[in-house]
């Protein structure tokens, strides 16, 4: 559920006293502002001396806000009493008041159950979510919406009622894949007809993330569907389908791992499944795979190609934001025309779908494979992977017919690099695109 209402966490401010917060599609954004949490110091010192504290003092480090982030009024003698609040911004704004909520607060907002009480009134769900959604400005003190809140509010009930109109719930349809993200292969196709990912895009219209893309020529990456046009590509994007599953391939590893390690003391087999995976699923094969891998700090046996929790892990593509664009744009290994580079660099408001942001998503897509392969492919070989414009796969001696089924670079290291460049590591004066709309 919470990477379902993960999207769009850049705001709308008015500039002055009085002003319209909101751009139009084709107008500038004037008010463009960053979410952000005030972080309660009793949590992040309870955070700290909670076990794992090198892992969580990592994880401060990584997405805290710098002390500089927060405006100072001119003149103003920094004071020890006067202390900046510590700040998250963003989708980390947003995880931490999430978690907050359910912590402190014991407020299920993630429970279909719970959810299904407010039979679709958004007014009355916001407001019994208000701690979920409600954080700040820069100052760390002015009260600021989360961007869409009743987007992400609306979501949430409507999820909710699909998942109880279904009988069903992720950890059932994660059970139902077989370990297959996409297409099951024919030993599993008896047993899971369908992967995880086309699961999602079946249970709710939020997953069915697809780009149109007008056709110029024979090598259009899509496929036609026919229903309207015949000169019209539809390419699969799929952003919060994949990172759902990214989510999972991160998660349930370390969780696995963690299970095993602590009841190693009392001497229980490594072939043993940790509690956590269930009895009679191919879970149970998975983490009892990965708690021995996690136990193991050396062996001579090559790393199993099932080192993950999906068996088809190597087909994920990137999760196209608006990060990642911006990462792969400062990189060079993105490159704007000029109306293009124009109306991003203006903070102009695009229109979901149209030519421009469509563009700016299937080029990340391309531009991020091509990444990968390269760095997959051995240096005495990269040389072969610089085509001409408009060279294909085929004319480049030795490169892939097919993706590998095992890379040294997968896709989650590759997303969250990006991800974390975009984010934290350009400078201000680098703008990424923007662009309403539920998808990123």
């Amino acid at each position: 559920m919470v990477v379902a209402i993960d999207f769009c966490h850049w705001a709308e401010v008015p500039c002055e006293a009085g002003g319209t917060a909101i751009a139009s599609v084709g107008e500038e954004v004037t008010g463009f502002a960053g979410f952000y949490a005030a972080v309660d110091p009793p949590s992040v010192a309870s955070a700290l001396g909670n076990g794992g504290t090198t892992d969580i003092a990592a994880v401060v480090e990584l997405f805290t806000e710098p002390p500089s982030a927060a405006p100072k009024e001119l003149g103003t003698l920094p004071t020890a009493a006067a202390a900046a609040p510590t700040l998250l911004r963003g989708s980390a704004a947003m995880m931490y008041l999430l978690r907050r909520a359910v912590e402190v607060h014991r407020l299920p907002w993630f429970c279909p159950e719970f959810l299904q009480r407010f039979r679709g009134d958004t007014a009355a769900a916001t407001s019994a979510l208000r701690v979920c959604f409600l954080g700040c400005e820069q100052d760390g003190v002015t009260p600021l919406w989360m961007p869409c809140t009743r987007e992400r509010v609306e979501l949430l009930l409507s999820l909710a009622d699909a998942f109880v109109a279904r009988q069903t719930s992720y950890y059932k349809l994660l059970r139902a894949c077989g370990g297959f993200l996409f297409a099951p292969d024919a030993a599993a196709a008896a047993t899971a007809p369908c992967g995880f990912v086309p699961t999602l895009v079946r249970l709710h219209p939020r997953y069915a993330d697809f780009a149109r893309v007008p056709v110029e020529g024979p090598g259009c990456l899509g496929g036609n569907t026919g229903e309207t046009s015949p000169d019209v590509c539809i390419v699969p994007v799929l952003k919060l389908s994949q990172l759902t599953a990214l989510a999972i391939e991160q998660a349930l590893p370390a969780l696995w791992r963690y299970q095993a390690a602590s009841s190693a003391s009392s001497k229980s087999p490594l072939s043993k499944p940790p509690p956590s995976a269930p009895a009679n699923s191919w879970l149970t094969d998975r983490a009892a795979r990965i708690a021995r891998s996690g136990a193991e700090s050396r062996t001579t046996e090559p790393e199993s190609s099932l080192s993950g929790v999906f068996a088809d892990s190597a087909k994920l593509s990137i999760c196209c934001d608006y990060q990642i664009p911006k990462a792969l744009r400062a990189a060079g290994l993105l490159v704007y025309d000029d109306h293009l580079a124009r109306i991003v660099d203006r903070h102009v408001l695009l229109l979901p779908g149209s030519a421009e942001e469509v563009s700016i998503r299937v080029a990340t897509l391309i531009a991020a494979e091509r990444l990968l392969q390269f760095l997959n492919t051995p240096p005495q070989r990269q040389s072969s992977l610089a085509r001409e414009p408009g060279s294909t796969a085929a004319e480049v001696p030795g490169a892939p017919a097919q993706l590998p089924v095992k890379r040294l670079c997968s896709v989650i290291h590759l997303d969250y690099a990006l991800w974390y460049v975009g984010r934290y590591m350009l400078p201000s004066e680098a703008r990424h695109h923007l662009c309403r709309t539920i998808m990123y």
